[in-house]
């Protein structure tokens, strides 16, 4: 869609800052108190994050970005390739940045198990990685931007989309969550139980769409229904879980009776398997970059 390359911060209130000082409140912060920064906190849990995401669905939606048969795909804040492997087997060439070493570890090593040499890593932040040097890279623009969960950690926003804008000749993906205002009150009770406090509010991808309206950007938004099914030993053993992710030796007696309340109806035996079943909503935000005559995003 339309961009006019004039940041416009008339528009108010800032959503910028509300989404970042949001993501910070919510979960940003203590990934860094926990690991150091959140590059660390990745490497620490990449391997985890990379298997649970075997038994989502998010794969199914490499369709969406398929359909206008992209050869070339810039994969922003690619984690361990939960869209860049699928996408090598039938684009051309996907430069995959990711900041977090061990992602970029987990990434490789399943594109040479499965001999595919079209995937070009680049271990930076986004912010760090200039438009000129990806194009010198690509030989030109991108048919193709994706941002799959990334934009969590992405600072500067407004600049950030600017940037995916022009070197894109065809279309921005954006993925990320939107249950900031579809709150689950089960969950907001298991919080309070495990840490003491509220859970803390978090911007929803409004926010974003409207950081994109005011450089000129007039994105499309979908719903999308995110689900996950995990196979599981025991209820004991997803109680297990929440105790590594609090950082923690021992729940207390109450953490656990509070854990397994959330987890009724959510681990259910199937075929004669326990599976942790949960789905929630995100949003794919997205466009067209428009070309002038010579080539430029508009």
């Amino acid at each position: 869609m339309e961009a006019n390359h004039k940041f416009n911060y008339a528009m108010k209130p800032d959503w910028a800052g509300m989404w970042e000082k949001g993501i910070k409140e919510a979960w940003a912060d203590n990934m860094v108190i926990k690991h150091g920064s959140i590059n660390g906190a990745w490497d620490h849990s990449a391997g985890g994050y990379d298997a649970d995401l075997e038994y989502s669905n998010r794969r199914d939606l490499v369709g969406k970005i398929t359909v206008s048969q992209p050869e070339t795909i810039l994969d922003i804040g690619a984690g361990a390739g939960v869209f860049a492997i699928p996408l090598a087997r039938v684009s051309k060439k996907i430069f995959a940045i990711e900041p977090s070493k061990e992602m970029l570890n987990i990434l490789q090593k399943k594109a040479k198990k499965e001999g595919l040499a079209n995937i070009i890593s680049l271990r930076k932040k986004w912010e760090d990685a200039s438009s000129a040097e990806l194009m010198k890279q690509n030989h030109g623009k991108f048919d193709v931007v994706l941002s799959s969960h990334s934009l969590y950690y992405i600072t500067d926003l407004h600049r950030s989309f600017q940037k995916m804008n022009d070197i894109c000749k065809g279309y921005v993906y954006l993925f990320t969550g939107c249950s900031g205002y579809t709150r689950d009150s089960a969950y907001e009770k298991l919080y309070l139980a495990l840490h003491k406090k509220p859970l803390p509010p978090y911007p929803d991808y409004s926010s974003l769409y409207m950081v994109l309206r005011e450089i000129g950007i007039q994105p499309d938004v979908e719903m999308i229904e995110a689900k996950v099914k995990k196979p599981v030993k025991s209820v004991e053993e997803v109680v297990d879980k929440w105790r590594e992710y609090l950082n923690v030796k021992e729940l207390s007696g109450d953490q656990k009776d509070a854990v397994r309340e959330y987890l009724a109806g959510k681990i259910k035996e199937e075929n004669g398997k326990l599976c942790h079943t949960y789905q929630y909503k995100n949003a794919l935000i997205y466009w067209k970059v428009e070309q002038d005559a010579g080539g430029a995003a508009t």
